[in-house]
């Protein structure tokens, strides 16, 4: 079955399983770029940050590109709140890109797609990307779509003990209508032509 033939009216835990739990973690050894998802909950900002001070801990890494403005539910520039967040926890300046004007996860990707001309690399570059594992498959078909480059590897690199683990949801009626939301959007965006369309089984 197709990812977009889902019919979110009988989503269960097993197809929240299998379409946003799934993913298998890739080893790698260094990173050329580490991109890190703004969110406007900032529990779950702090949950990726916290997750990216790890990979810098345990990874060599050139850059780490931080993306997000103030989106429509927020309050505060995600970008920024974040710089100031890995300032205070030692990370160089001079490691730090920021793009700060997108409002969705769709303009992160695009924006960066443009400040860092990934489709023009012409050598092997390795990027890592880091969110929640819920949110991953967005950011996956997404880039699967706009990336037409064989030089560009990424790597999904989530958290996985979260406020939104599965778990979680599964026994939180509010967290799985947002999952329903997500799935819902993520299937409009596949028949938009916004995302790439995958296989589940």
């Amino acid at each position: 079955m197709r990812l977009s033939e889902i019919d979110t009216s009988k989503l269960d835990g097993a197809l929240i399983k299998k379409i946003f739990f799934s993913s298998v973690k890739e080893k790698y050894d260094h990173a050329d770029y580490i991109i890190v998802y703004g969110c406007h909950v900032k529990q779950l900002l702090d949950e990726r940050l916290l997750y990216a001070l790890s990979i810098i801990k345990n990874h060599s890494y050139d850059k780490i590109v931080l993306t997000g403005g103030i989106g429509i539910n927020g309050d505060f520039n995600e970008s920024e709140y974040m710089y100031n967040y890995l300032i205070k926890n030692g990370v160089s300046e001079d490691k730090i890109i920021i793009e700060n004007k997108s409002t969705t996860t769709e303009e992160n990707d695009l924006n960066i797609l443009s400040m860092l001309d990934l489709n023009s690399i012409k050598t092997k570059t390795n990027i890592v990307l880091v969110t929640q594992a819920i949110h991953m498959v967005r950011i996956m078909l997404h880039w699967k779509k706009l990336i037409n480059n064989s030089n560009i590897k990424f790597y999904y690199d989530y958290v996985e003990d979260s406020m939104i683990s599965y778990d979680n949801i599964i026994n939180d009626p509010n967290l799985f209508a947002s999952v329903k939301w997500q799935l819902e959007k993520t299937i409009n965006f596949i028949k938009e032509g916004k995302y790439v369309d995958i296989d589940i089984d």
